[in-house]
């Protein structure tokens, strides 16, 4: 169901929210102390300021039914749906990624924030896209895709870009 506001920003859950243990792995999700995982600096409270500004947040992963479960666990126990605002109906899974870009129309997204460039790649129906703390090795695979993205490493950059947007617009 496409959302009437043009204020709906997409999020990909690991490696964007949920943070990283080394640089190897995407989130310690495949050991037993998972819910130890840290969340990614500043991620929290600036969503929370995209929800209180009129922001309409889905969180949009890839992953299998494992690490479904571990990741709704692990917002649960973080309170993240309380922290944020983001509401729990605004779960999205699928199971790979080109199947984004279908999701993202379905909730008229007009942000993402994803960690993987190849991601981004599917989603032209996306009017801003944010590379979150890319990989550089995935980042040349995908090089071809980089002019439509906004690459970052912070958190409080993306919602101060994506606030800015809509300044000035007669519905802002």
């Amino acid at each position: 169901m496409k959302s009437r506001t043009s204020k709906v920003i997409g999020v990909d859950i690991g490696g964007v929210i949920i943070g990283k243990i080394n640089d190897k792995a995407d989130t310690s999700f495949f050991g037993a102390n998972y819910l130890d995982t840290p969340e990614i600096e500043d991620a929290f409270s600036s969503l929370r300021l995209l929800t209180d500004a009129g922001f309409v947040i889905y969180l949009v992963s890839k992953c299998g039914r494992n690490v479904q479960e571990k990741s709704i666990s692990w917002l649960e126990h973080n309170q993240f749906f309380k922290k944020t605002g983001v509401r729990f109906e605004n779960l999205r899974f699928c199971r790979t990624r080109p199947e984004k870009a279908q999701i993202c129309t379905n909730i008229g997204a007009n942000y993402f924030v994803d960690d993987r460039l190849e991601v981004l790649s599917y989603l032209c129906a996306v009017q801003h896209l944010f590379l979150f703390n890319a990989d550089d090795k995935e980042v040349s695979k995908f090089a071809r895709f980089l002019s439509g993205v906004t690459r970052t490493n912070s958190w409080t950059e993306i919602a101060s870009t994506i606030i800015s947007t809509t300044k000035g617009t007669l519905c802002g």
